[in-house]
Protein backbone atom coordinates (compact mmCIF):
# COMPACT_ATOMS: atom_id res chain seq x y z
CA UNK A 1 0.00 0.00 0.00
CA UNK A 2 1.79 3.31 -0.73
CA UNK A 3 2.08 6.02 2.07
CA UNK A 4 -0.29 8.49 2.60
CA UNK A 5 0.40 12.00 1.27
CA UNK A 6 0.57 13.94 4.76
CA UNK A 7 2.57 13.40 7.38
CA UNK A 8 -0.36 14.35 9.57
CA UNK A 9 -2.27 11.07 8.97
CA UNK A 10 -2.11 8.22 11.30
CA UNK A 11 0.20 5.51 10.72
CA UNK A 12 -1.40 2.85 8.98
CA UNK A 13 1.31 -0.09 9.12
CA UNK A 14 0.76 -0.76 12.47
CA UNK A 15 -2.26 -1.51 12.16
CA UNK A 16 -2.43 -3.96 9.01
CA UNK A 17 0.86 -5.36 11.13
CA UNK A 18 -1.18 -5.98 14.06
CA UNK A 19 -4.40 -7.59 11.51
CA UNK A 20 -1.46 -9.86 10.03
CA UNK A 21 -0.47 -11.05 13.31
CA UNK A 22 -3.73 -11.74 14.77
CA UNK A 23 -4.61 -13.59 12.04
CA UNK A 24 -1.87 -15.59 12.09
CA UNK A 25 -2.21 -16.47 15.63
CA UNK A 26 -5.73 -17.36 14.75
CA UNK A 27 -4.40 -19.99 12.74
CA UNK A 28 -2.65 -21.38 14.96
CA UNK A 29 -5.24 -21.45 17.75
CA UNK A 30 -7.73 -24.66 19.23
CA UNK A 31 -10.82 -24.00 19.51
CA UNK A 32 -11.35 -22.21 23.31
CA UNK A 33 -8.34 -19.71 21.69
CA UNK A 34 -10.30 -19.33 18.48
CA UNK A 35 -13.56 -18.22 20.19
CA UNK A 36 -11.61 -16.15 22.24
CA UNK A 37 -10.11 -14.47 19.32
CA UNK A 38 -13.34 -14.50 17.38
CA UNK A 39 -15.09 -13.07 20.10
CA UNK A 40 -13.46 -9.96 20.56
CA UNK A 41 -12.97 -9.36 16.82
CA UNK A 42 -16.61 -10.15 15.64
CA UNK A 43 -17.96 -7.60 18.41
CA UNK A 44 -20.44 -5.47 16.96
CA UNK A 45 -19.83 -2.56 19.52
CA UNK A 46 -15.96 -2.81 20.24
CA UNK A 47 -14.39 -5.61 17.61
CA UNK A 48 -12.29 -5.11 14.88
CA UNK A 49 -15.87 -6.04 13.07
CA UNK A 50 -17.52 -3.29 14.46
CA UNK A 51 -14.83 -0.42 14.25
CA UNK A 52 -14.13 -0.99 11.06
CA UNK A 53 -17.62 -0.38 9.65
CA UNK A 54 -17.92 2.58 11.66
CA UNK A 55 -14.74 3.69 10.21
CA UNK A 56 -16.43 3.09 7.02
CA UNK A 57 -19.53 4.81 7.73
CA UNK A 58 -17.41 7.88 8.88
CA UNK A 59 -15.65 8.19 5.48
CA UNK A 60 -18.97 7.62 3.47
CA UNK A 61 -20.34 10.62 5.55
CA UNK A 62 -16.94 12.71 5.08
CA UNK A 63 -17.02 11.19 1.23
CA UNK A 64 -20.73 12.88 0.97
CA UNK A 65 -19.97 16.27 2.62
CA UNK A 66 -17.13 16.50 -0.14
CA UNK A 67 -19.02 15.06 -3.08
CA UNK A 68 -21.50 17.57 -2.52
CA UNK A 69 -18.62 20.17 -3.06
CA UNK A 70 -17.64 18.20 -6.11
CA UNK A 71 -14.23 17.24 -4.30
CA UNK A 72 -15.03 13.71 -4.68
CA UNK A 73 -17.35 11.95 -7.15
CA UNK A 74 -21.19 10.45 -6.32
CA UNK A 75 -20.31 7.13 -6.77
CA UNK A 76 -17.58 7.08 -4.47
CA UNK A 77 -19.80 7.82 -1.03
CA UNK A 78 -22.35 5.77 -2.63
CA UNK A 79 -19.85 2.72 -2.67
CA UNK A 80 -18.79 3.47 0.58
CA UNK A 81 -22.37 3.88 1.80
CA UNK A 82 -23.03 0.23 0.81
CA UNK A 83 -20.09 -0.99 2.20
CA UNK A 84 -20.89 0.22 5.43
CA UNK A 85 -23.91 -1.06 5.55
CA UNK A 86 -23.15 -4.48 4.53
CA UNK A 87 -20.35 -4.47 7.21
CA UNK A 88 -23.10 -3.74 9.57
CA UNK A 89 -25.13 -6.57 8.44
CA UNK A 90 -22.80 -9.17 8.48
CA UNK A 91 -21.89 -7.57 12.10
CA UNK A 92 -25.55 -8.39 12.59
CA UNK A 93 -25.25 -12.06 11.25
CA UNK A 94 -22.57 -13.15 13.49
CA UNK A 95 -23.79 -10.93 16.86
CA UNK A 96 -26.54 -14.18 16.33
CA UNK A 97 -23.97 -16.64 17.38
CA UNK A 98 -22.05 -14.21 20.13
CA UNK A 99 -23.32 -16.80 22.32
CA UNK A 100 -22.10 -20.12 20.95
CA UNK A 101 -18.59 -17.99 20.97
CA UNK A 102 -19.10 -17.68 24.93
CA UNK A 103 -19.63 -20.93 25.35
CA UNK A 104 -16.52 -21.95 23.45
CA UNK A 105 -14.09 -19.85 25.70
CA UNK A 106 -15.72 -21.50 28.73
CA UNK A 107 -15.05 -24.69 28.25
CA UNK A 108 -12.09 -26.49 30.03
CA UNK A 109 -8.66 -26.38 28.41
CA UNK A 110 -8.39 -30.28 28.40
CA UNK A 111 -11.77 -30.59 27.34
CA UNK A 112 -12.97 -31.16 23.43
CA UNK A 113 -16.30 -30.42 22.38
CA UNK A 114 -18.44 -33.25 21.12
CA UNK A 115 -18.98 -33.51 17.63
CA UNK A 116 -22.23 -32.94 15.92
CA UNK A 117 -23.45 -35.88 13.87
CA UNK A 118 -25.93 -36.40 11.22
CA UNK A 119 -25.33 -32.44 10.60
CA UNK A 120 -23.51 -31.97 7.95
CA UNK A 121 -20.48 -31.66 9.71
CA UNK A 122 -22.10 -28.30 10.92
CA UNK A 123 -21.74 -26.88 7.46
CA UNK A 124 -24.82 -25.02 6.89
CA UNK A 125 -25.21 -21.91 4.97
CA UNK A 126 -27.92 -19.51 6.26
CA UNK A 127 -28.89 -16.22 7.02
CA UNK A 128 -29.46 -13.21 4.41
CA UNK A 129 -29.16 -14.07 1.06
CA UNK A 130 -26.34 -11.61 -1.38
Amino acid sequence: MPPLVTSSAPPIEPITAQLDQLSAQLAQAGPQQAAQILLRVLDTENGILGRLAALVDTGAHITRHHAHSGAFPAEMWLALGRTANTLHDLALDLDEHHDVFTQLTQWPSSAAPTPVTGQGGALVARGRHR
